[in-house]
């Protein structure tokens, strides 16, 4: 933020007044009743060692900005846009206490997940209703540089290299991102091996969808394993959610496994309350719904869902 100079004698005070003169104070409060707020932030950073908190309002979008009071009375500030830092597009609004120091530790899981996801080669992208590419893991990227039934020829979106699935995937991308379908299963013709079957839901942010795509085929254990270590649920909740994902029904499943229905529930509620505590997986209901429907990809079973 180019309000001042930063130099020796610089303090909160002066950088408070020099980004409020420049019009780059996102906080209206402060705006209203500038020496009130000043004179309640200060008194709150000498008494907290350490403060996490969103600025919202700034022209250029959320600011995310951690505070830390060092022993001997100094203060550090960071200040992030959330773009900046590459996390935008996981989170619809971030909420009020979320900082520089807690984001960067989600990021960390983040990349942990997307570790575990393609040691299956699991490929999972999130794009816009054109398709364009806002997040793409390692192996996605690598699907869209070897053309395999998937490109991005032109940088300007995925598209399948057959014309023909390349118009159903268009529709079925407008669809979901628009919220007239919450999801879809999409098959892709590719040279060699199998189609891929894409499993297309729709993203925590408006006008976004989610695409995953297994490429090899993997064994649903091998899933339930990498489902479980991802996301910390234990081996049985992950069992449960993956079978869930490829289209078995809670019923089916309670048979299958010889116990009461009730029981395969309150696993689906364990790993919920599991998942819940990483907000970028799946914060509610409607984000298992995904979450299990990019399991369906992976276990390549586009089955009606009973459930």
């Amino acid at each position: 933020m180019p309000c001042c100079p930063y130099g020796k004698n610089d303090t909160y005070t002066s950088f408070f007044w020099g980004a409020l003169n420049k019009g780059m104070t996102g906080n209206p409060s402060a705006k209203a009743s500038p020496h009130s707020w000043l004179n309640d932030a200060l008194a709150a950073r000498r008494c907290s060692q350490n403060l996490d908190f969103v600025n919202k309002d700034y022209p250029w979008g959320p600011m995310l900005v951690s505070h830390v009071r060092l022993p001997e009375g100094a203060s550090i500030q960071v200040r992030l846009p959330m773009r900046a830092i590459g996390m935008e597009n996981y989170f619809d609004m971030p909420e009020t206490s979320l900082g520089v120091i807690r984001i960067l530790r989600l990021r960390q899981e983040i990349r942990s997940l997307e570790g575990a996801l393609d040691s299956l080669g699991l490929a999972v992208a999130l794009v816009d209703p054109a398709g364009s590419l806002l997040h793409a893991n390692s192996s996605f990227s690598d699907m869209l540089r070897t053309n395999d039934g998937l490109a991005d020829l032109r940088g300007n979106g995925v598209c399948a290299t057959d014309p023909l699935d390349d118009l159903m995937l268009r529709q079925v991308l407008k669809d979901v991102t628009s919220g007239n379908l919450p999801q879809a299963y999409v098959p892709i013709r590719r040279r060699g091996g199998e189609p891929l079957i894409l499993a297309i839901s729709t993203g925590a942010s408006l006008g976004t969808a989610i695409i995953a795509v297994s490429r090899f085929g993997e064994d649903q254990g091998e899933i339930a394993r990498a489902i479980a270590a991802a996301l910390g649920v234990t081996a049985a909740e992950a069992e449960v959610l993956t079978s869930l994902g490829a289209g078995e029904s809670a019923e089916e499943l309670s048979t299958r496994r010889n116990v009461e229905t009730k029981s395969i529930y309150q696993q689906v509620y364990n790993a919920k309350k599991t998942i819940r505590r990483s907000k970028f997986v799946a914060p509610d209901a409607s984000g298992i719904g995904r979450l299990v429907t990019g399991i369906a990809a992976i276990t390549r079973t586009p089955l009606v869902r009973k459930h």
